[in-house]
């Protein structure tokens, strides 16, 4: 049982050299990987299985090693592990408890030139992580800003003047173009949709008076401004839905102003409250039954 992995249970024990012995090897991922916010990581069960790690590990063991697995597949670099004792007592869950564990939930862990530890199977399927996460930034860069010239590893390049978007649009035919024309709908999409609130309108405030020239307008009229106001609020508030809602209150006000004075000017002179209106058919409709 030879095999081994975090992933798929550590290799030989570990660790550092003996003096006199063959130098430590490169990192075995890159500087730059970082898999943080990736909380799934792949475990090779049948490798696991059959790994010296499982045969010869104690529980506390078993668990203390796993621990190490999933707090260095978050590590920067991904799959590595700082190599300072308190720190991998930390990680490993096993504090006091630490130095009865660490042989065997450092198994198969190797010091490399930068100071860190890593496990081989774990790193590999990090470095298969890391190019997968590079990958789907470099797609959804082409995809947002196709525009952009990108480097290598599909990012784009840093330091690049970037001409004006007609320019680029021009330049780059159909498919910049209606990139353009999108990026020019969604820097208005906030103003069209304020626009958009506007038309369908809004309700009266509670609190809502008829400002100085809506009083004047009224006066005009010889009507009695707040007295006028108290039943335009009383009615638009008691509306329901779509009808209790518009656009331009002023213009509202003015309207019932003149229907006001067209119906003889009088603080009873209004429009039906919708209560009463529902009153008054419920009425007709009684009469009509002969109830």
């Amino acid at each position: 049982m030879t095999d081994s992995s975090p992933c798929e249970a550590p290799p030989a024990p570990v660790l550092r050299s003996p003096s006199g012995s063959l130098p430590p090897p490169a990192p075995l991922t890159p500087a730059d990987s970082d898999l943080r916010g990736l909380p799934f990581m792949p475990l090779d069960t049948v490798r696991l299985l059959d790994s010296d790690l499982f045969a010869l590990s104690t529980g506390d063991e078993f668990k203390c090693a796993v621990a190490l697995w999933c707090k260095a597949w978050q590590q920067v670099p991904a799959g590595s592990l700082p190599d300072h004792e308190r720190v991998l007592a930390h990680l490993s869950g096993a504090g006091a408890g630490w130095v009865g564990v660490r042989a065997m939930a450092l198994h198969g862990w190797v010091l490399c030139t930068d100071g860190r530890l890593y496990h081989p199977v774990l790193a590999e399927k990090a470095n298969h992580a890391w190019k997968a996460r590079q990958a789907q930034r470099a797609r959804a860069n082409r995809r947002w800003h196709p525009h952009e010239r990108q480097g290598a590893d599909g990012l784009p390049e840093q330091g690049v003047e970037k001409p004006p978007t007609s320019a680029r649009a021009a330049a780059n035919g159909p498919t910049a173009t209606a990139y353009a024309r999108e990026s020019t709908r969604e820097s208005t999409k906030d103003s069209t949709g304020q626009n958009a609130a506007t038309l369908r309108g809004v309700r009266l405030s509670p609190v809502w008076q008829p400002d100085p020239a809506l009083q004047a307008f009224a006066c005009t009229l010889g009507l009695e401004p707040q007295a006028v106001a108290e039943r335009f609020r009383d009615y638009w508030l008691a509306v329901p839905g779509a009808r209790g809602r518009k656009s331009d209150w002023g213009a509202t006000w003015r309207n019932w102003c003149r229907r006001e004075h067209a119906g003889g000017g009088g603080p009873s002179a209004r429009p039906p409250h919708p209560l009463e209106e529902q009153a008054e058919r419920l009425l007709r409709r009684v009469a009509g039954a002969g109830v």
